[in-house]
């Protein structure tokens, strides 16, 4: 190789030169990373087989520090242009791992987000950040929809693909955020059983899913609390249950962390089945299972959505005809409504969900009201004119 060829180049605040040994080239290329680069914080070397390779690593490595000036406001990084929405959701996904190995976020969120980031990078995976506008987001969702995506899933991916735009604005990257129009979504009819059909579906269910379908309904937990509850978590005592965090599970939000009471029935429905469950591990030689709920192979239950329908169906629960669709979500709906129609006030149903003091979403999505409560607001005009007309001829008997 000529000298030409030999001699090193800067890339920025690195440097690539050929790898000597013994006085002679060895073929492989160096990077030399300055300390204050460097993780560690030393002079760092990396080796690669040709010198095509180094100045490729090293270009993206000036990259790699320009973007993270650009997102830090700290020098000449300032006027970097062209980053890519794939560049800007690197960084954006680290801030928020950040933030669930801090409890801020949970991971099954941070998971969700990061499919809905797959799909939005499918459309625009070089797409400078700065150039995204209104016409751009309303292409994306016109490309879902082509997809055969539903609205519901389009309005989501939407949200995030706006909530890493602004968080690149907060940065400096972008000027003005588009405006957009969500897509409408039809009303998605709810049914909820009654406290009798209910019964029924029970009583069509295994001993053991019957009394978690029990649990979900009488208390109305979301699905992941019931699912990760443990026994230390109950309190027999003062016949209570703690939603709290765990390894491996946080709770939805901060109002989500309470105590729900329940009946004496259900508390010693679980105590039995805490003993049940402590003597079978016993007699097996096994450690006693600590969730209440456990899945078939005694790890965390995922889902019960088959047994539910073979409940449903084997109970004979209908609605226009067909088998009621039922879910742990559905439940957590019904037991709301059980509880509105009852009269109890939303000061007391909203901390039971575990939703935030005055949360309109408790009433708006929670509460279904039936058909059966609605004949309570059937107006009768002809029923009216007959009882006035039947006053005034008992006026004139008279």
């Amino acid at each position: 190789m000529t000298k030409a060829k030999l001699e090193a180049e800067k890339i920025g605040p690195f440097r690539v030169a050929p790898r000597i040994r013994d006085g002679a080239h060895t073929g492989a290329w160096i990077i030399d990373v300055p300390p204050h680069l460097s993780p560690n914080g030393k002079r760092a070397r990396h080796t690669l087989a040709t010198k095509a390779e180094a100045l490729a690593d090293a270009k993206r490595m000036l990259r790699e520090v320009q973007l993270d000036g650009a997102l830090s406001g700290r020098g000449f990084a300032r006027k970097l242009s062209g980053v890519t929405l794939t560049e800007v959701s690197k960084r954006w996904l680290e801030e928020q791992a950040d933030r669930v190995a801090t409890g801020k976020k949970r991971q099954s969120s941070l998971d969700a987000d990061g499919f809905k980031l797959k799909a939005i990078l499918g459309k625009f995976p070089e797409t400078d950040i700065a150039t995204v506008g209104t016409k751009e987001v309303a292409d994306y969702q016109k490309h879902r929809v082509e997809a055969g995506c539903v609205a519901a899933t389009i309005n989501a991916e939407t949200s995030l693909f706006l909530q890493l735009l602004r968080w690149a604005q907060e940065k400096g990257l972008v000027e003005k955020l588009p405006k957009v129009e969500r897509i409408p979504v039809p009303v998605k009819r709810v049914d909820v059983p009654t406290p009798e059909e209910m019964s029924c579906i029970m009583d069509a269910l295994g001993e053991q899913r019957a009394l978690l379908v029990r649990f979900l309904a009488e208390t109305g937990v979301r699905k992941t609390e019931a699912y990760t509850l443990e026994w230390s978590d109950l309190d027999t005592a003062n016949q209570l249950v703690a939603i709290r965090r765990k390894d491996g599970f946080t709770p939805k939000t901060r109002h989500s962390d309470r105590d729900i009471p329940i009946s004496a029935s259900l508390c010693e429905a679980l105590s039995a089945a805490k003993r049940a469950a402590r003597a079978k591990a016993m007699k097996a030689g096994e450690t006693p299972p600590s969730l209440v709920f456990p899945g078939r192979f005694g790890g965390k239950l995922v889902n019960i959505r088959r047994a539910l329908a073979s409940a449903v169906k084997k109970a004979g629960v209908k609605r226009n005809g067909q088998p009621l669709k039922l879910s742990p979500h559905v439940l957590r709906k019904a037991m709301a409504t059980w509880l509105h129609v009852r009269g109890v006030p939303d000061a007391l149903l909203q901390p039971r969900l575990g939703h935030a003091p005055g949360s309109r979403v408790t009433k708006s999505v929670y509460v279904k009201v039936t058909t059966e409560d609605m004949r309570a607001s059937v107006i009768d005009l002809e029923a009216e004119r007959r009882a006035r007309m039947g006053a005034t001829e008992a006026a004139r008997s008279a």
